[in-house]
């Protein structure tokens, strides 16, 4: 009996080398993994009578499954009220989506749709046609733009402002443009990207044109703007919101305070200005920095004194707003992962064709990283 059952596995095994062994395997497996799926789903086998059922079948229909092994053909079965979702097709639609970005992003960084369609067809195991990668880029627009219009219900008491450069080909040469985004913090302590766009520069009118289309899509309950030192920005908030509180980004605030000293200063002026920011409250805070003016006058800073004390309390706003939420609110650091990741991406491209193709990459990167967000609390608002 042994040796029959050892010569019955070596027959198995030698079938590994027959043309779509393989696959055949694979989609075996997969429809015995949808079968149970759907009996969890209903709450009862085939034929089976319970009083746990959840529906009754209505029929199968046919589904494609693209793997490295080929393409495989699956029934899926069907429930009469339409509500059984198969996870196995939920993952698959994840991992297209995926592919038509990586395949839009290779299209618009110039590689060839010959290169595209070989990388598709080794990684999935089919092939795209010349039209279909040349018009990835156009689908794909429509779903973010309408990711970008999508209408905002919820009031933002909180909203925070920021900005990269990055070079884009314009009339034949290179120019910098920047990058911004507008995030939003639920009163429920959800952060949210509510936009991204890409404009020449940070002048008032286009900051002004930003807040004009957030607005028009509903933006509401703003009180609190953090953002860097522009000028531009902080007139279009005040317009748009009346009474907004606005505070400037400590981070980028002690930036501009070291880029005034000497090596030498650094050390002592950046702990200094540490303390100022560690303050409890407003008084406090206003006491340290006269220990901190006393510091550049006696190193004959007279010029570095007359800027920090012009410009020392658009940086203490944030001891305005409940302890609990200072930490996090007193900077625009809430997306330093965003910027490294879209950093990473964006020197791949180097230089963009055009405004259209850096945006469309800002924006699936935007909405990927908004709706990671909405999965986990950012503030307790409670407080």
């Amino acid at each position: 009996m042994d040796g029959i059952n050892i010569k019955n596995q070596w027959q198995e095994l030698a079938l590994i080398n027959q043309e779509g062994f393989l696959e055949e395997v694979l989609q075996n497996t997969l429809q015995k993994i949808l079968s149970v799926e759907f009996e969890k789903f209903i709450q009862a086998k085939k034929y089976e009578r319970t009083n746990e059922r959840n529906g009754y079948r209505n029929g199968t229909y046919d589904r494609q499954l693209y793997t490295r092994v080929g393409t495989l053909s699956l029934r899926v079965c069907r429930d009469r009220e339409g509500q059984f979702r198969p996870s196995l097709f939920e993952k698959y639609q994840r991992s297209e989506k995926a592919m038509l970005l990586g395949l839009a992003e290779m299209y618009i960084q110039g590689v060839s749709t010959r290169k595209v369609s070989a990388i598709v067809e080794q990684l999935c195991g089919h092939s795209v046609s010349k039209s279909l990668v040349s018009n990835l880029a156009c689908s794909l627009d429509e779903q973010l733009e309408q990711w970008r219009q999508r209408p905002l219900t919820k009031p933002y008491p909180y909203v925070v402002f920021d900005a990269r450069y990055e070079k884009i080909r314009e009339g034949g040469q290179v120019v910098s443009k920047a990058v911004v985004l507008a995030i939003g913090i639920t009163s429920e302590g959800i952060r949210e990207i509510l936009g991204c766009w890409v404009i020449n520069s940070e002048s008032f009118a286009s900051w002004n044109d930003c807040l004009a289309r957030l607005k028009s899509r509903g933006l509401q309950g703003v009180e609190y703007a953090v953002s860097d030192d522009n000028k531009g920005l902080c007139k279009a908030l005040t317009k748009h919101f009346q009474g907004i509180k606005l505070q400037r980004c400590q981070v980028h605030f002690m930036r501009n305070f070291l880029d005034k000293l000497s090596k030498k200063d650094h050390l002592e002026g950046k702990q200094l200005l540490q303390s100022i920011f560690a303050a409890a409250t407003k008084e406090a805070a206003l006491y340290n920095v006269q220990q901190l003016l006393s510091f550049l006058h006696s190193r004959q800073k007279a010029g570095v004194a007359d800027w920090l004390e012009e410009n020392i309390e658009e940086s203490l706003t944030v001891l305005c707003i409940p302890p609990a939420h200072r930490k996090k609110m007193k900077s625009t650091n809430m997306l330093e992962r965003f910027n490294q990741e879209l950093k990473r991406r964006s020197r791949v491209v180097r230089i963009f064709p055009n405004d259209k193709s850096c945006l469309r990459l800002v924006t699936a990167l935007c909405q990927e990283t908004s709706e990671a967000w909405a999965h986990r609390k950012y503030l307790d608002m409670t407080s």
